[in-house]
């Protein structure tokens, strides 16, 4: 059996991070190996629960998620991340990207678009 993409979920609101978990979840070739309700229990769990991909909000308690996508990107370079957001992708996808973001999928896109993007950032 081939091995799952293990995926990190960083968000402040457990019904997101649940949601996403499910789905996720539900996949034959990815599964969440955590989840973090912001950057610094991310940064904590990242270096044990090793994911191939985090999925990241921009807005959450206690800092930015650019500057978490900073941090990520200069502490484990091989962590790709993908941006999951309320907001416009016209006010931060470039800056998520100059960040070093891979992708950036507005909150209020379908399922399987969030599915596409993992698979394409894969």
């Amino acid at each position: 059996m081939a091995q799952k993409s293990k995926i990190l979920l960083v968000d402040d609101h457990p019904l997101v991070r649940e949601w996403l978990a499910n789905l996720i979840n539900q996949q034959a070739d990815l599964e969440v190996c955590g989840e973090a309700a912001n950057g610094s229990a991310a940064l904590e769990l990242i270096g044990t629960a090793k994911p191939a991909i985090a999925i990241v909000d921009i807005s959450m308690e206690g800092g930015s998620g650019i500057e978490l996508i900073k941090n990520i990107k200069a502490l484990h370079p091989g962590v790709m991340m993908i941006v999951l957001s309320m907001h416009d992708e016209t006010l931060y996808a470039e800056r998520a990207l100059r960040a070093g973001a891979r992708g950036y999928i507005m909150k209020r896109e379908a399922t399987k678009k969030v599915l596409q993007a993992i698979r394409c950032v894969l």
